[in-house]
């Protein structure tokens, strides 16, 4: 009996870490291949702002991705991938998240932390 406890501590203990990082950061939930468009209204609803860097928040003529989104860092060139970088800022904490696609249709691929 002791052992099955044990194992079961073992077992729960990085959901407990995955929660309370999730809950810390306040980031909100979101997956890979989500339209960015829909995580966008989530950072917004959860505090987050825009806050490209002194480098970033430019985007081409015409470029859909990048249209109204004061966040953009970069945006490639259209291609394979299109990707573009967003960075927002909330209580001291800043992530970017990348995106692909060659349309306001872009979809998430990842998020960093800086």
């Amino acid at each position: 009996m002791k052992k099955m406890n044990l194992f079961l501590v073992f077992l729960l203990i990085p959901f407990f870490f995955a929660v309370n990082f999730a809950q810390t950061t306040g980031l909100p939930k979101f997956k890979n291949g989500e339209k960015y468009k829909s995580v966008r209204v989530k950072m917004i609803k959860a505090g987050w702002k825009p806050s490209p860097t002194s480098q970033g928040g430019k985007c081409w003529d015409g470029d859909e991705r990048c249209q109204g989104r004061p966040e953009v860092e970069i945006c490639a060139a259209a291609g394979a991938l299109a990707s573009c970088q967003f960075r927002w800022k909330r209580k001291g904490k800043a992530v970017i998240i990348w995106t692909t696609g060659e349309s306001s249709a872009n979809t998430v691929n990842g998020y960093k932390f800086q």
